[in-house]
C-alpha cells in the first residue's frame, strides 16, 4: 500500500516537471516567433550602393529572402520631390533599366529602398538614402580590319559617343569623329592599336578599351606639294601633307640628308623652311623629297624641284 502511494507521488512529480518544461519551451518558442515576426515586419535595408564594373553601372540594395519585392524611390535632390518609384523582383537595377523607366543621365537623385511583402502591412521602412548623379559607361567598341580594304581600321559607332580616341603604340594618340582610320595615316612600323569611345558630357563615361590589334604599317610618303627657293634670303620652302623628321635634299644632283629645319603646321598641311645660305651657289639645281626612313616608311615618288632651279633638260 505504501509502495503504491510512493509511486503515485513520483508520477505526479514527473508530470509536473513535464508541464513546467513544456511551458518554458512554449515561452521560448513564443519569443522566437515574436522576434521573427517583429524582424520580418520592421527590418529595412541597411545599405544601398552604386556598383560599376567598368562596363555596366548598377544600383544594389541588401537582399532579404523574407520579402517578395523591392521598392526603389527616386527623389529629385534639388526639388525634394518624388520623381519615380520602381518596384522590382530583384535587389539590383542596371542603369539601362533606370533610363528605360525615365531616370535622366546627369540628374542627381536621392535614392532609398524598402522591402515589399504580399501583405502591404508587412512592408518594411525605407532605408537611408544615398545621393547619386546618374551616369552611364559608353559601350566598348570592337576594332577590326575592313574586309574590302585591308589598309582600313574600322569599329562600330557607339551610342552617345561624340568622338573616339585611337591609341597607337610608339605614336601619339589620334582623336577622330570617324569610325575608321587608314593605316596610311600612321608612321610605319609594328603597331598595337586600340580604340576608346568618348563623350563631351561627364555623365557618359569613356568606354573600356576595344580589343587590341597588332598591325604592320608600310607607310608610303606622298610627294611634296611644292618646293620654292628665295634667291635673296636663301630660304628653301617646302609644302607637304604630313609631318617629317628628315628631308632628302638634292643640290646639283647630290643627295643630302637634312634634319634641321623649321616646321609650320596649318590645318593638316606642313611647311618646312630650310636655310641654304651656307650651301647655295649661283645656278645650283635644288630639289627635295621625303626621307626614305627604312623598311616601314618608303618613298617611290619623284624629286620635286624648285621652279627656276630645276635640272636643265
Amino acid at each position: 500500500m505504501k509502495s503504491a502511494e510512493k509511486n503515485n507521488k513520483r508520477n505526479k512529480k514527473k508530470l509536473l516537471y513535464i508541464v513546467i518544461s513544456v511551458a518554458i519551451g512554449l515561452i521560448i518558442l513564443s519569443g522566437v516567433v515574436t522576434a521573427f515576426i517583429l524582424n520580418y515586419n520592421t527590418s529595412s535595408p541597411e545599405t544601398i550602393e552604386v556598383l560599376d564594373d567598368g562596363v555596366n553601372v548598377y544600383i544594389k540594395a541588401d537582399m532579404n529572402d523574407n520579402y517578395l519585392k523591392y521598392r526603389f524611390k527616386f527623389v529629385d535632390s534639388d526639388e525634394q520631390e518624388i520623381i519615380i518609384i520602381i518596384e522590382s523582383d530583384s535587389n539590383i537595377l542596371s542603369v539601362d533599366e533606370l533610363l528605360e523607366e525615365g531616370i535622366v543621365p546627369g540628374q542627381t537623385y536621392e535614392i532609398s529602398v524598402c522591402y515589399l511583402s504580399e501583405n502591404s502591412g508587412n512592408n518594411s521602412e525605407y532605408s537611408s538614402s544615398i545621393e547619386w548623379t546618374v551616369y552611364k559607361n559608353l559601350a566598348q567598341p570592337t576594332l577590326s580590319i575592313d574586309e574590302e580594304n585591308q589598309d582600313l581600321l574600322v569599329w562600330q559607332e557607339v551610342e552617345n559617343a561624340d568622338y573616339y580616341t585611337v591609341y597607337i603604340s610608339g605614336l601619339d594618340s589620334i582623336v577622330t569623329t570617324d569610325v575608321s582610320l587608314s593605316k596610311q595615316e600612321l608612321e610605319g612600323g609594328e603597331r598595337g592599336v586600340y580604340v576608346v569611345a568618348c563623350s563631351n558630357y561627364d555623365y557618359y563615361m569613356d568606354s573600356v578599351p576595344s580589343n587590341q590589334l597588332q598591325i604592320e604599317v608600310i607607310h608610303e610618303f606622298s610627294p611634296f606639294e611644292s618646293v620654292s627657293f628665295d634667291n635673296s634670303s636663301k630660304l628653301l620652302t617646302i609644302v607637304g601633307d604630313e609631318q617629317l623628321s628628315s628631308i632628302d635634299l638634292y643640290l646639283d644632283g647630290q643627295e643630302h640628308r637634312c634634319i634641321e629645319f623649321e616646321t609650320i603646321e596649318n590645318q593638316g598641311s606642313y611647311t618646312f623652311i630650310i636655310d641654304l645660305s651656307q650651301f647655295y651657289r649661283d645656278g645650283m639645281t635644288i630639289g627635295a623629297c621625303p626621307d626614305d626612313e627604312g623598311e616601314y616608311n618608303i618613298y617611290n615618288g619623284e624629286i620635286v624641284y624648285a621652279v627656276g632651279f630645276e635640272p636643265a633638260e
